[in-house]
């Protein structure tokens, strides 16, 4: 009888599975054979193996770059922590340590443009081949993408917001072939002449690291690798940032990392967790990849729960997906069995990227597994002809994750991988509200709270007391005033222009606003200061302010014939607007603080 921590590695052999890495939402990707599976592994391939091997022949090419700039001690800037390679502070006012993986396929300029760096603090890029032979794999798209011009750019900004970047080590052997790994980590002199190369490479490139990959590692090479690892951290040296990734069941299950040996003072700073591939390719139900609670696999708690037996919470960087994984079931039900496991189906499996599990849900659906804690949806494939399902973890499914490392005191979490969002901010700004000192203690939850931690960090507001921000609080006039002659920086006058804001905290900015023509008041001599600001006002004030050109675009169908019709316009029109609904402004609606954050940092820092 199988039980809830075993593999039915011998079923998967005869069966047809696909990984297809960014199916579309409405159509399945096309079947392929599976690779052999290691019949003697307690845990299935890792999501890291899988994706490697579908990019190993893209073929990728990419123009050389110089040597990076050095990552400087100066641009760490707070956020303290017990030690992260021998220095005591994140970068960012980050409170955890966030590893994100940056792989080869990912590594080009119309990608890594959307890196948050402020949000990081490690990028472990991914990665190069150990060859036997006791050097790397000096040769191919893993290694011109490591030297590559696109990789300088991402360590110098990284490096410029003291963002670690650290290689990516790997050595695969899911096909139950040990040759390769044997020869290498048996030979004490294969170890330390890999050592050196990979000490030397981060050396030419000034990065800050190493992250050993290494999978999976079986029980007879385990005191090899242990060695190995010793070894990388003396040719390193104490200042490097050593890490080692490490299976999501490697501490409940009879593997070869010896995790308490591996996490020592003289080996890695931090075990790296793919805690994501507690559902696989040959899972037996349909389910998160890293659900928190499961009654039928090894789950997130659970794993936690084993790997703080044996490593200390410092020493722990918590793996978290970006990913999705969908199978092809028979049923809709949740948790349904897959093709696989029950037959009368054909079988198939895949992985997918964020962006395409949120067009997958915009077409079939967003469900919530509850005892999982991850969304999940449901189709009739006509690829297959059966029924599908995909299960995935977004900004809520990953708040339950970041709340339990957070509880556990772990050292922090680590992304697979890196801009499976593309453009999209929302999993950036979880990791904000979760992972770093926000300057108000009622933002976590605001749409706007990129636009709020902007707004605070260019000095254009210092909260409305208390340590708050008061976001659904409607903005009035002289507040306006204020956010914009703090926004401008415009100069002081000498001039009164108005009477009812004598002894007004805001009469200096209102002043300000009048001398540089963006406002003649709301009558006679008179600024209203404590009225509050319509959103068709605030479109006058920032159209003045900015000297937004003219636009013959009617953008909204409930502003006609307004006086502020036109600055309305030209706002939509500069991309600062797109109306509170579709076609419409809602020009007599107060403006609140929060959407005055979004409006001005639009404007003033697109």
């Amino acid at each position: 009888m199988q039980t809830r921590f075993q593999r039915p590695w011998a079923a998967i052999f005869s069966l047809v599975l696909v990984f297809a890495a960014s199916p579309a939402a409405a159509a399945d990707p096309t079947p392929a054979p599976e690779p052999a599976a290691p019949g003697s592994a307690t845990s299935p391939p890792t999501v890291h193996a899988e994706m490697d091997a579908e990019h190993a022949d893209d073929g990728l090419t990419f123009a050389p770059g110089p040597r990076p700039q050095v990552l400087r001690a100066s641009a760490l800037d707070g956020g303290q922590v017990e030690s992260v390679a021998g220095v005591t502070a994140l970068p960012n006012n980050m409170t955890g340590e966030v590893f994100g993986y940056l792989p080869y396929w990912a590594t080009t300029d119309s990608l890594t443009q959307h890196l948050d760096y402020d949000l990081l603090s490690t990028i472990a890029y991914f990665g190069v081949p150990a060859l036997a032979t006791g050097s790397l794999q000096k040769s191919g798209q893993y290694w011109t993408a490591w030297n590559s011009a696109t990789m300088t750019n991402v360590i110098n900004a990284a490096h410029a917001e003291g963002v670690k970047v650290v290689l990516t080590v790997t050595m695969m052997a899911w096909d139950g072939d040990y040759s390769e790994m044997s020869a290498l980590l048996n030979s004490s002199t294969r170890r330390t002449q890999l050592a050196n190369d990979i000490a030397a490479t981060v050396e030419a490139r000034n990065a800050d690291g190493v992250n050993l990959d290494f999978e999976p590692m079986p029980n007879s090479l385990q005191s090899v690798y242990t060695a190995f690892v010793r070894a990388v951290r003396t040719a390193l040296g104490p200042d490097s940032y050593l890490t080692v990734a490490a299976t999501g069941g490697a501490a409940s299950w009879d593997e070869g990392y010896d995790l308490p040996k591996l996490a020592a003072a003289d080996a890695a700073d931090a075990i790296m967790v793919m805690a994501y591939d507690f559902s696989w390719s040959g899972s037996a139900r349909a389910g998160g990849v890293a659900p928190i609670d499961s009654p039928y696999i090894l789950d997130s708690r659970e794993a936690m729960t084993a790997y703080l037996g044996k490593v200390p919470a410092s020493k722990l960087i918590w793996g978290v997906p970006y990913y999705g994984r969908a199978w092809t079931t028979t049923s809709d039900t949740l948790n349904s069995r897959t093709c696989l496991s029950a037959g009368g189906c054909t079988a198939a499996s895949w992985s997918y990227r964020y962006v395409d599990a949120l067009d997958a849900t915009a077409e079939f659906g967003r469900r919530w597994d509850a005892v999982g804690q991850v969304p999940w949806y449901t189709y009739r494939s006509p690829t297959y002809d059966s029924q599908a399902q995909g299960y995935f973890d977004d900004a809520q499914s990953l708040d339950a994750k970041y709340e339990m490392v957070i509880a556990n005191d772990l050292r922090g979490v680590g992304i697979w991988h890196l801009l499976m969002d593309v453009e999209r901010r929302e999993l950036w700004d979880q990791l904000w509200r979760n992972f770093t000192d926000l300057p108000f203690s009622d933002v976590d939850d605001s749409p706007f709270l990129e636009d709020i931690i902007w707004l605070a960090d260019a000095g254009i507001t210092g909260g409305c007391g208390g340590g708050r921000f008061c976001p659904l609080a409607s903005v009035s006039r002289g507040a306006m005033a204020a956010f914009l002659s703090r926004a401008l920086d415009l100069p002081a006058t000498e001039i009164d222009f108005f009477r009812d804001d004598d002894g007004s905290i805001f009469e200096t900015d209102i002043n300000r606003l009048a001398a540089a023509d963006i406002t003649s008041g709301c009558g006679s001599f008179r600024f209203c200061p404590t009225s509050n600001v319509t959103r068709a006002q605030m479109a006058s004030f920032l159209d003045r302010a900015l000297a937004l050109p003219a636009t013959g675009t009617d953008y909204f169908t409930d502003d006609d014939g307004t006086t502020h019709e036109g600055a309305i316009n030209r706002l939509a029109a500069a991309g600062i607007t797109s109306g509170c609904a579709s076609g419409r402004f809602c020009p007599t609606r107060h403006v609140t603080r929060e959407q005055m954050a979004a409006f001005l940092h639009r404007a003033l820092a697109p």
